[in-house]
């Protein structure tokens, strides 16, 4: 099965002919329909229209957003957004909670790209600065820049790491991490974003972290004399089974 961070890639460059006709008119047309008490019309209504009726009446007329775009809010705690470079896309749920909390389309993740999508047990939104993912043991947390482009190349939320446990936050030193049910990520713009946990974690916590004695993580993890190695901005910390 294709991967859906796979499809988000193509999903910026490539709309369908039926959407890519309802651009055309704008979020709005003289088409929209009556759905319970608002009209619902053009990418807004694609849209709805996609979601099979999940999504319940509308609560809202469609109405401006920032930079120029539009949204419709519906029943079923959810809102649909559209705007001309990313079309007309859902987020809801405690996805949008996240969302509303780091300003809506105006924040800091801009307009989604993507509907909300499956990922392996929880959900997720690709927006246009970041991505917001939620599961049940974890909640809903944004992940963007260096950060995520890090967890990408690990295999998202199917990498050792799992799904986010806290949003990209500040750290010591200048930093930002992310934490995760089984490390973290750490990032400066000198050391790059690297991935810390298990063993080597735990002794560089011990140590203090970004802020103690071995600083930010230079290196992944590797293999090294049997065991495995991480390399920091103060040195070098190893493990070997039986340790």
């Amino acid at each position: 099965m294709a991967s859906p961070h796979r499809r988000f890639r193509q999903s910026t460059t490539v709309v369908s002919l039926a959407a890519a006709a309802v651009l055309a008119l704008g979020a709005g047309s003289a088409q929209a329909r009556m759905v319970g008490p608002f009209e619902v019309g053009g990418a807004i209504e694609v849209e709805y229209d996609a979601q099979g009726g999940a999504l319940g009446d509308p609560t809202s007329p469609e109405s401006d957003a920032g930079f120029g775009g539009k949204f419709q809010t519906f029943a079923n705690g959810a809102t649909i957004y559209w705007h001309p470079d990313t079309n007309a896309n859902t987020v809801a749920g405690q996805i949008r909670d996240k969302f509303a909390e780091l300003g809506y389309e105006t924040g800091k993740l801009g307009y989604p790209v993507t509907r909300e999508l499956p990922a392996n047990g929880g959900r997720f939104n690709h927006f246009q600065k970041g991505s917001i993912y939620w599961s049940v043991g974890t909640g809903a947390h944004q992940i963007s820049g260096p950060i995520r482009d890090k967890w990408a190349a690990l295999g998202w939320e199917s990498s050792p790491l799992g799904f986010p446990l806290s949003d990209v936050s500040k750290a010591g030193k200048g930093g930002e991490y992310t934490l995760f049910p089984t490390g973290a990520i750490y990032y400066t713009a000198k050391t790059g974003a690297h991935a810390v946990w298990g063993s080597i974690q735990a002794d560089w916590t011990r140590a203090g972290g970004e802020t103690g004695r071995y600083g930010y993580p230079t290196s992944d993890e590797y293999d090294y004399q049997g065991g495995k190695a991480q390399d920091f901005q103060g040195g070098k910390i190893t493990w070997k089974p039986g340790n």
